[in-house]
């Protein structure tokens, strides 16, 4: 079985807490979807949009284990998508939010998914457009990362 990961979940680290069992394979980059922020990262379909992700090996376990840190199904849904990994079209599992409402990250929490995007050597750069397309206009000059 194999998950598409685009948060916190991108950090080997914390996988290896939560499923143990679950092997990287590679990283993605996904055409027609853009990470967002709800306080925490979701991923929702936007036409002009690209998502970095990270396509892990995992088990029934890593499943369960998954959906007890994703509070599925009350705070995240299902969703699957069909990629060619390992030379075969695989159905792929990932999470998506059940609300809509966009919010800040923590910096800890960001800092987490950063490192996730280094260890699948991603471009940041989705990533920090994420975080700053909450910010308003207003007050960017303002703010250092």
């Amino acid at each position: 079985m194999y998950y598409l990961a685009y948060g916190s979940n991108l950090n080997v680290k914390q996988m290896a807490m939560r499923c143990p069992d679950a092997k990287p394979i590679e990283a993605i980059v996904i055409e027609g979807w853009q990470l967002t922020f709800r306080g925490v990262a979701d991923i929702e379909p936007k036409s002009d949009a690209m998502l970095s992700a990270g396509i892990w090996k995992i088990t029934k376990k890593c499943e369960m284990a998954l959906d007890r840190y994703e509070g599925f199904p009350t705070l995240y849904g299902k969703i699957y998508f069909n990629f060619e990994i390992e030379g075969k079209n695989q159905r792929v599992l990932s999470y998506q939010m059940n609300r809509s409402n966009y919010a800040y990250p923590n910096q800890s929490y960001y800092d987490c998914i950063k490192q996730g995007y280094n260890d699948f050597n991603l471009n940041t750069k989705f990533l920090e457009e994420a975080r700053n397309s909450l910010i308003p206009n207003k007050y960017r000059n303002f703010l250092s990362f």
